[in-house]
């Protein structure tokens, strides 16, 4: 609008400094009654010039040339042929009339290029596929010390995991096997006693490798959770716990460097000639993206073993144990052993169903809740015929009926049916009864649990229902509509099953089943696509303004439900099979998330090494923080108490976004404050940086204030010294602080008495006769402050 542009225009000129009379602007008030103070430079990690939203050029900064060139694509998408005659120095004159008659004739077609190419471009920015290479370097060797292989409960001999210990003992390995009991993959506290029990005659545990995923049983009063992935979690919390627990010898030394290695076997794919044989144990591979984020220290790998398990493939298992760098997310096959690494997965130029719109009936599940709406509408748009919803709610409820009247407002039959997904003979009846008519053509599903919680505080019971809500609907559609050559069968996953999050492990895994079975359905050359979601704005976490900001800090960007539809849309027309759609700042998300452990899952994204380099301490750093803790090691007691809140508080502030420190109250609780795991993440490194040490994950929950992280910082850096030294920079300030008391505050804190008797001749001399005051006044004059102070309350009643 005009205003705004007068007044960019203004702020133009003042910035290219051209003097300009705000007077008559502001109507003679310079400056406004209504302005605020700014300080001037230097600013200390926060500025106030406003910042511009506009995505940097990876080209560098814009020149004149860049905006004539935005100035005349921007008349092209209007097809304003006036404005792409200027910019092309046309005149309408004789002379230009054929050109300008030729661009009005393309105008169409330029501006149809032109959205179609920044739809395009748009789409790859939001969209991610995770791929598999081999593993960097011939792996060989043999792994240090003794593991503990843990078996599944009933393992026999000959089964598939018992028959992995002979093999890697073949190429050197040493082992001790544990076999689970029954009552031990359900209870964490037996199961640590027994793992305490099995480590205590071997004090070099070189690490623990779970077979647990490959029993397949599935678990009583489930569908879909098996006895291998609920054996799994209890584990993870067993040695959680017997980490935690203060205990000594091996078990001490497993929790401090040792780590858990899970093994599950067919349960990914490396490439197109490698079938996916049990996608039940993908959920392992869920459940363990997020554990390697919640627990760091104790997490070693996925391993996803090959069908069959022989010297060859315990030799790659072996080098990879022996020397995987980095990695932790490992498969292996008789060619060798392959790494998991996340892409861009940008639009290919031929569409595979340039001309799709859905036809017929199309049902989709979960559809008048969360996305299933924005689905729902999405279809419609599309020109569905018919859509069926399901809903596990009222479906006369006031939501459900409003949605109904404006797919109907759009051309759509609509119908609403309630369906308990989890139960097979209620999606049949679904399936033979409302979605039958007309035919068939297409189901998305949506439907879905968000449950959030760090893996050791959720247990079995949380994992099965997570299971049923998101994968139990997907089997018993897959399994009745197997004999259907469907157009489209699109399933709603999560980023949570593709890089994990903490708290994420209950949907990680869920998710990850889920994609599974989505690419084993497309083995069997049947319809199939997930689309594994990031964050949508108004939806989940979301939804909280407070959550979005944090989310957006650590680098994770809300899309807009409009662009997540334009992501289906191509997902749909280029018959993905697994994509990720999120819209990820990574020059935020890269610290946040590599912090507490690297990820080569996402190195080989552009950039991100770069990002990955930046975050090294320099030698400025480390030498700021080397003069900071010398300066420490000088400073008296109250000094330093002065210097380490100073840095608590500002790294404080840093990592909650604030601008100042004035909320960093040293009594208040880092959780008041509106700490969560990323701003815990974030302290931890700004802190350790400023300081040159490396400090514990668990930093701000160990030490929940200010005040108790400093004490901590305090003993960790500089030991007992200063504990019962007193320095001459402590007795020059004591000094000054004491003559600058009245005496009436010595006599109503009751010391008056005390400190006068220190003037007093109250020793006999060693020749016997008594000191003069003179003589006394010399000797307190002499006495360090530690005498002082001693002998002010040696004769005070406390």
């Amino acid at each position: 609008d005009e205003p705004r542009a007068l007044m960019t225009a203004i702020a133009q000129l003042h910035v290219a400094g051209v003097p300009l009379d705000f007077g008559a602007l502001f109507g003679g008030a310079v400056p406004p009654a209504h302005l605020p103070d700014l300080p001037t430079y230097a600013f200390q990690r926060v500025h106030y010039w406003l910042h511009d939203t506009r995505p940097a050029s990876p080209q560098g900064p814009a020149t004149a040339s860049d905006d004539t060139d935005a100035r005349f694509w921007a008349a092209v998408e209007r097809e304003d042929l006036g404005s792409v005659a200027e910019a092309l120095e046309l005149a309408n004159g004789e002379d230009d009339r054929a050109a300008l008659d030729a661009v009005g004739g393309a105008l169409g077609v330029l501006s149809d290029w032109r959205r179609k190419r920044g739809e395009k471009s748009a789409a790859d920015r939001l969209r991610y596929q995770a791929t598999w290479k081999p593993l960097p370097g011939a792996a060989s060797g043999v792994p240090n010390g003794t593991w503990l292989v843990v078996l599944p409960y009933g393992c026999q001999d000959d089964d598939y995991a018992a028959r992995v210990v002979p093999a890697l003992n073949r190429q050197g390995l040493r082992t001790t096997t544990l076999r689970l009991e029954g009552a031990e993959t359900a209870d964490r506290t037996a199961l640590a006693e027994t793992l305490r029990s099995a480590l205590a005659d071997h004090e070099d545990i070189g690490g623990v490798l779970s077979l647990l995923a490959l029993d397949q049983r599935i678990r009583t009063g489930s569908a879909t959770l098996t006895e291998g992935v609920a054996a799994t979690l209890t584990l993870v919390q067993a040695l959680g716990d017997l980490g935690s627990s203060g205990s000594v010898g091996s078990a001490s030394s497993l929790s401090s460097g040792h780590r858990l290695y899970c093994a599950t076997r067919g349960a990914v794919s490396v490439g197109a000639s490698d079938g996916l044989i049990a996608p039940e144990q993908a959920a392992v591979w869920g459940l363990g993206l997020a554990v390697a984020l919640e627990q760091p220290d104790r997490w070693g790998a996925l391993v996803d073993l090959p069908e069959v398990f022989d010297d060859r493939a315990a030799r790659a298992l072996l080098g990879a144990l022996a020397d995987p760098g980095d990695e932790d997310q490992l498969a292996i096959r008789t060619t060798g052993a392959f790494v998991r690494r996340l892409r861009s997965h940008s639009l290919p130029t031929d569409v595979a169903k340039p001309e799709w719109r859905p036809r017929g009936t199309v049902l989709v599940t979960g559809g008048t809740e969360g996305l299933g709406r924005h689905a729902a509408r999405w279809l419609a748009g599309a020109g569905a015929e018919h859509l069926v919803l399901t809903v596990q709610s009222d479906p006369e409820a006031p939501h459900v009926v409003a949605l109904r009247d404006e797919l109907s407002d759009q051309g759509a039959k609509v119908t609403v049916c309630p369906a308990d997904l989890t139960d097979r003979d209620a999606v049949e009846r679904l399936l033979t009864g409302p979605a039958a008519y007309p035919e068939l053509s297409g189901v998305v599903h949506t439907a879905d649990l968000a449950r959030v919680a760090q893996a050791d505080a959720t247990g079995a019971a949380e994992l099965a229902e997570t299971l049923a809500a998101k994968v139990d609907g997907l089997l018993h559609l897959d399994a009745l509509l197997a004999d259907r050559d469907l157009d489209l069968f699109v399933v709603f996953s999560s980023v949570a099953s593709v890089w994990g999050g903490g708290g994420q492990g209950l949907i990680g895994a869920a998710n990850a089943q889920l994609d599974a079975l989505v690419e084993r359905r497309r083995a069997r050359g049947l319809a199939a696509t997930s689309v594994a979601w990031g964050v949508i704005d108004g939806f989940g976490v979301a939804a909280d303004a407070t959550a979005q900001e944090q989310l957006r800090r650590r680098g994770v960007l809300p899309m807009a439900p409009e662009a997540a539809m334009a992501a289906l849309t191509h997902a749909v027309r280029h018959d993905d099979t697994l994509v990720a759609v999120a819209d990820i700042d990574w020059s935020a998300f890269v610290p946040a998330f590599t912090s507490l452990r690297p990820s080569p899952l996402i190195a080989d994204l552009p950039g991100v090494q770069e990002i990955v380099d930046s975050l090294r301490p320099d030698d400025a750093t480390d030498e700021s923080a080397s003069e900071f803790l010398r300066d420490l090691a000088g400073a008296s007691d109250a000094e330093r108490e002065r210097a380490l809140m100073k840095v608590v508080r500002e790294n404080t502030a840093l990592a909650l976004g604030h601008s100042g420190v004035e909320a960093v109250k040293p009594q208040r609780a880092f959780q008041e404050m509106g700490f969560d795991s990323l701003a815990a993440v974030n302290l931890r490194n700004t802190l350790g940086a400023a300081l040159g040490t490396q400090l514990p994950a668990t930093l701000v929950f160990d030490y929940p204030t200010p005040t108790a992280l400093v004490e901590y910082l305090r003993t960790e850096l500089l030991g007992d010294q200063g504990e019962d030294e007193i320095t001459e920079a402590d007795e020059e300030e004591i000094r000054r602080v004491l003559a600058a008391v009245p005496l009436s505050r010595f006599r109503e804190a009751g010391v008056l008495d005390a400190l006068r008797s220190l003037a007093r001749t109250d020793a006999a001399a060693p020749d016997g006769s008594g000191s003069s005051a003179d003589e006394e006044l010399d000797l307190i004059d002499g006495m360090d402050i530690a005498g002082l102070v001693q002998r002010a309350f040696d004769g005070t009643q406390l």
